[in-house]
């Protein structure tokens, strides 16, 4: 054949795919036919590689074909088409040879045939995929060893395998086929009739078989992880379906009939590319949990109220920038997760959630919350880091049940006093806001184990914080604080202590009764000296003196235990006790 001379790709020769068969695993394609690469490269193979994405994906257009495709077979973008389709075929070919049947037939059907590429690619690819399904059946495998069909063509084998399938395939109740790389499903999955569980997670799944609709058993369907840009209309037939996972996919949009699914009590769909739903969508009233994070949803159907026994619901990193009031019927939510959107404020009706126990808002543009918040009677963990809130309505304090409240990186300058009425609180974060002082109700959280007031503008503490006698974190580090309150010496808990970063030029002696205390960072203060008890500390493992105005410090440090990790350094030390220049090698 003469390069220059018209050549269709439905009849590329065999002479070349043959020898691409035999050395398939070799580093350079073109090192077993140099002489058609000129033919290759200029005629055949840019066509080629858009007629192979319209296999895998007949729908769509072809740059949302050509970017599954390159998912699929993981192509860089730098390579042309011809050297895409090339790097197809290797890889093709390299599965191949791994299923020696395959191999087998390959080489039985170009003995007959003049050509092999489009004329019978996907039914190629079908019996890759095949032979990949058939040996994670159960028993499968070891049907497909046996010497009497092992070097059968894989057409005959395909026969005989059926009729297995359907004398043994009843029995198959559970079947996992993750990370196998399938990019087609075989329609002979239909025919395991009574199967119950079908995992197909993390291959290369573009599309599903009709034969699909047949499984009528089926309850649970694990789909994530593959490359889906839809859903057949079909999928309203699985009747019995009460779990199905379609995250991490390409979902552009949902078919209204998953509205069919009666059963549904699981559907997850994050991590793909929605930007609506259907309003069919509020007819799954059995369903528990719904997890739409991590897509582009701009707005929530009204339909959403109908989820009535609906207990989880994630909606995180989406760009709602408001929430239906409808939202307040979902009698039996315990889980909200609305973080990493652009909603600018909560409804009222938000309040009849009576059954919530957390609620995430963290990452949004609130710069109030509606009063109906303290109607949360079930709460335990309320998330509102990075808003823009500048004060909290009174009715927080009505949160009776609440554990955990975080409300870092806001604008807050005050706290109501209605705040220590939340007696259950183990974790309190009111880092980076603008808090110039504290109410002397925070003394009331006698549960609480972590309080982090960083990066604030507080000058002094309240001697209440005495009364912390659960607290076994305190972060006061980026204030203004010039002293402590002798009282921080009765935090008998407390294990670590971050006061750096501040304006102290001393530290009550007091401190020395902090017995469990593990971690203190005085680092970048006024301090000029250091009081005796400071070498009482003795379950102290990280000690942060650096960046102050010491020039000496107290003897009783040499009583600290060894495996202490000290840093003196930015200090103007004049001496150093031989105690410690002993201990902690100075």
């Amino acid at each position: 054949m003469n390069p220059s001379s018209p050549v269709t790709i439905d009849h590329l020769p065999n002479e070349i795919l043959t020898p691409i068969l035999k050395v398939c695993a070799s580093p350079s394609l073109f090192s077993v036919c140099t002489r058609w690469s000129h033919l290759l490269a200029t005629e055949v193979m840019p066509s080629l590689y858009k007629q192979i994405g319209k296999m895998h994906f007949p729908q769509g257009d072809i740059s949302k074909q050509a970017f599954i495709l390159d998912k699929i077979y993981k192509l860089e973008d730098r390579l042309s088409e011809g050297e895409k389709a090339k790097a197809i075929f290797k890889q093709t070919f390299s599965l191949a040879r791994s299923l020696v049947p395959l191999e087998l037939e390959f080489k039985w059907k170009t003995e007959d045939k003049r050509c092999f590429t489009l004329a019978n690619y996907s039914s190629y690819l079908i019996n890759i995929n095949r032979q990949l399904m058939w040996k994670a059946l159960p028993g499968g495998g070891e049907y497909l060893s046996q010497e009497k069909i092992k070097y059968l063509p894989l057409e005959k084998q395909g026969e005989l395998l059926r009729d297995w399938i359907e004398n043994h395939g009843k029995n198959i109740e559970r079947l996992y086929l993750t990370g196998l790389g399938l990019t087609l499903l075989p329609p002979e999955i239909g025919q395991l009739s009574q199967l119950r569980a079908l995992n197909l997670s993390n291959n290369q799944l573009t599309s599903l078989p009709a034969e699909i609709v047949k499984l009528s058993q089926l309850k649970e369907l694990y789909l994530n992880g593959n490359h889906l840009t839809g859903l057949p209309i079909e999928i309203g037939r699985f009747s019995q379906l009460k779990a199905l996972n379609l995250s991490n996919n390409q979902l552009t949009s949902v078919a209204a009939e998953i509205g069919q699914l009666s059963q549904l009590q699981s559907l997850c769909l994050d991590h793909n590319q929605l930007t609506a739903l259907p309003a069919k969508l509020g007819q799954l009233s059995q369903l528990r949990d719904l997890n739409l994070s991590n897509n582009q949803l701009a707005s929530l159907p009204t339909e959403i109220g109908q989820f009535s026994q609906l207990e989880a619901l994630y909606l995180n990193n989406n760009q709602l920038t408001t929430l239906p009031a409808e939202i307040g019927q979902l009698s039996q939510l315990q889980t909200l997760n609305l973080s990493t959107n652009q909603l600018a404020s909560v409804p009222a009706k938000i309040g009849q959630l009576s059954q919530l126990r957390e609620l995430y808002l963290d990452d949004n543009h609130l710069s109030a919350l509606p009063p109906e918040i303290g109607q949360f009677s079930q709460l335990k963990a309320l998330y509102l880091n990075n808003n823009q809130l500048i004060s909290l309505p009174v009715e927080i304090g009505q949160l009776s049940q609440l554990q955990r409240l975080y409300l870092s990186q806001n604008q807050l300058t005050n706290l109501p006093a209605e705040l220590g009425q939340l007696s259950q609180l183990r974790d309190l974060n009111l880092s980076n806001n603008q808090l110039a002082s504290l109410p002397t109700e925070i003394g009331q959280f006698s549960q609480l184990e972590a309080l982090y007031l960083n990066n604030n503008q507080l000058t002094t503490l309240p001697a209440e914080i005495e009364q912390l006698a659960q607290l076994q974190a305190l972060n006061l580090s980026t204030n203004q604080l010039a002293s402590l309150p002798t009282e921080i010496g009765k935090l008998l808990q407390l294990r670590w202590l971050y006061l750096n970063n501040n304006q102290l030029t001393s530290v009550p002696a007091k401190i020395g009764q902090l017995s469990q205390l593990q971690s203190l960072c005085l680092d970048r203060n006024q301090l000029t000296s250091l009081p005796a008890e400071i070498g009482q500390l003795s379950q102290l493992r990280a000690l942060n003196l650096s960046s102050n105005q010491l020039t000496t410090l107290p003897a009783e440090m040499g009583q600290l235990t060894e495996r202490l990790n000290l840093k003196l350094d930015g200090n103007p030390l004049k001496s150093i006790p031989s105690e410690l220049k002993k201990r902690f090698r100075l």
